[in-house]
């Protein structure tokens, strides 16, 4: 339950901005991203799930460099170590496009509840917060 003071802002009701429901949504899709997040890390470490082409040793050159050069990597097309890469793209961006979605999400979600925390800094507002017991985790 939130309460307003005497404040004379840009927001005209505070009753409008419905932290509490916002942040119960936020809540809801973190628990998701980290549902995701897990499953995805339970499939990249057995063997048998994980894309094929991760466990390709014609890989290991262009690894060995992303890894030595971290984050200054120069990946042109074709050159050196990543020339298999490049052969491989299309199965690589087709196998991993899931991965990368969940990750956008992620950063998504990131901006959203920054966006709030934000909001309600900015708000200068009174959080009553009442556990029911029958709701409430132990």
């Amino acid at each position: 339950m939130a309460t307003m003071g005497t404040y004379k802002g840009p927001v005209a009701d505070i009753g409008q901005m419905k932290f509490a429901e916002k942040l119960v949504i936020l809540n809801d899709r973190a628990m998701g991203m980290l549902t995701r997040i897990y499953n995805m890390k339970k499939a990249c470490a057995d063997a048998k799930s994980r894309p094929q082409f991760l466990s390709d040793k014609s890989l290991d050159p262009a690894i060995a460099a992303i890894v030595k050069k971290f984050p200054a990597v120069d990946a042109k097309r074709g050159t050196g170590p990543f020339a298999v890469v490049d052969e491989m793209r299309n199965d690589v961006m087709k196998n991993l496009s899931l991965y990368y979605y969940t990750f956008v999400d992620l950063l998504e979600l990131r901006d959203h509840v920054l966006q709030l925390l934000t909001n309600m800094v900015a708000v200068p507002l009174l959080l009553m917060w009442i556990v029911i017991p029958p709701f409430s985790r132990t």
